[in-house]
């Protein structure tokens, strides 16, 4: 059994997938241990669902038992042994075209990817730093370290962050080569490491969303987006600016042939 550092897991969707494997999740088995020394004999470890206790014989009998966690690296490891059973995990490297052509929505991957935030959530956590550091060493100078532009500026960029309804991240899983990038949006509620942590290259679990085929983009994060939806017919839509996108310096296009993914599992 290949051993993992998990570094991210949708703990919701690894008890649904193990109920359907299993038929029922549960959180802790019985472990039972008894040792008979009747003629030699031993009974060993028994892991069972339910404690069950037998008649051992009348001589020597020490027994024990012990509740087990079932944690989020077995399920995990039960997952990919089912999907690998099934013939349902393609692992890839990198993707080529004929490796593109036969991937499938609802396919389940694995793939050594090297993550990404989404342009305007590395901007907003670089503001935040910046602004902790000023705080941190502030003290120590004789004139501001955030003058009023600079501070405008920051303000601009917490106001942005408040406006995300949720904890997720957006994140662009790339391959070494850079081609076919996947796109997921992460619970930051299921890290299990600091975000900071996360970008490194790693294994994701994940499952096919969509495909964006080639000559189709995709936008992350855009400012506008729940703005736009507001017209809900065609005159409101004319009325509406034309260039209503992100400002340059935060456009973040992916281009396909890429895949929008949802992410199980990251690992190490």
């Amino acid at each position: 059994m290949p051993l993992r550092k998990i570094l991210y897991v949708d703990r919701e969707t690894l008890d649904n997938y193990v109920s359907q494997i299993d038929g029922y999740i549960y959180e802790e088995e019985t472990i039972y241990n008894s040792c008979n020394n009747e003629k030699g004999a031993k009974i060993g470890l028994e892991v069972s669902k339910v404690k069950a206790e037998g008649n051992l014989g009348n001589q020597n009998e020490n027994s024990f038992t012990r509740n087990a966690k079932i944690t989020d690296a077995s399920k995990l490891d039960k997952i990919i042994k089912y999907l690998n059973k099934e013939n349902e995990l393609k692992y890839y490297e990198c993707i080529d075209e004929n490796s593109w052509d036969s991937i499938c929505r609802d396919d389940f991957l694995e793939v050594l990817v090297t993550p990404r935030l989404s342009k305007i959530a590395e901007y907003t956590d670089a503001a935040k730093n910046l602004r902790s550091i000023a705080e941190v060493f502030q003290p120590f100078m004789d004139t501001p370290m955030i003058d009023q532009k600079t501070e405008e500026a920051l303000e601009g960029f917490e106001a942005l962050a408040k406006l995300k309804k949720d904890n997720s991240l957006t994140c662009v899983f790339n391959f070494e080569d850079k081609q076919y990038p996947m796109v997921a949006y992460l619970d930051e509620d299921y890290l299990n490491v600091s975000k900071e942590k996360l970008f490194s290259q790693s294994c994701m679990l994940c499952k096919v969303q969509k495909k964006i085929n080639r000559g189709e983009t995709i936008e992350l994060d855009e400012i506008f987006k729940d703005f736009k939806s507001l017209a809900t017919n065609r005159k409101m839509r004319r009325s509406m600016p034309k260039n209503l996108s992100n400002p340059e310096e935060f456009r973040d296009k992916i281009k396909g042939p890429a895949f929008i993914v949802i992410p199980i599992a990251i690992y190490q």
